[in-house]
């Protein structure tokens, strides 16, 4: 296959600052808590503002990780963080999804015949893709929004 052949979808800017603010919005939190009982720090606030920093930066480097891959082949599902750590994407096949959702007009859920579910959302050119899947898979049944359309 051709990397012409290849259609890469990334997280849309605007879900990518929101994570960012939300890491930023986390750090503040915990400084304002530091600066505001400097006199009596607990542990469990602290730890518990540590945990929520750390669970923010670990979403916004997985936002930032995140791409959709369609070929004539199939769509792909991968995250480059996890693949770092063995876990790569796997192709759902065109031919084998039965069935598109759309939940408002936002978010597709594509179900194979194996039973795998792939969810397409918050990615930059969202309209194409979601053209290009009911091209790509027309034996799909369509449900949700995709079902009020038709």
């Amino acid at each position: 296959m051709k990397s012409d052949d290849l259609l890469v979808f990334e997280r849309s800017p605007v879900t990518r600052i929101i994570s960012c603010v939300a890491t930023f919005v986390s750090a503040s939190i915990f400084f304002m808590y530091l600066a505001a009982n400097a006199d009596d720090l607990q542990i469990l606030p602290i730890a518990g503002l540590i945990l929520l920093f750390l669970g923010t930066v670990a979403a916004a480097i997985l936002q930032y990780g995140d791409h959709i891959y369609f070929s004539e082949f199939g769509v792909k599902y991968e995250n480059r963080l996890f693949s770092l750590f063995g876990k790569r994407g796997r192709w759902m096949r065109w031919e084998d999804i039965i069935e598109i959702r759309e939940v408002k007009s936002k978010i597709l859920i594509l179900f194979s015949a194996d039973g795998r579910r792939m969810l397409v959302d918050a990615i930059l050119g969202y309209a194409i893709a979601r053209a290009e899947i009911l091209r790509r898979a027309p034996q799909a049944v369509l449900s949700g929004t995709l079902a009020e359309d038709s």
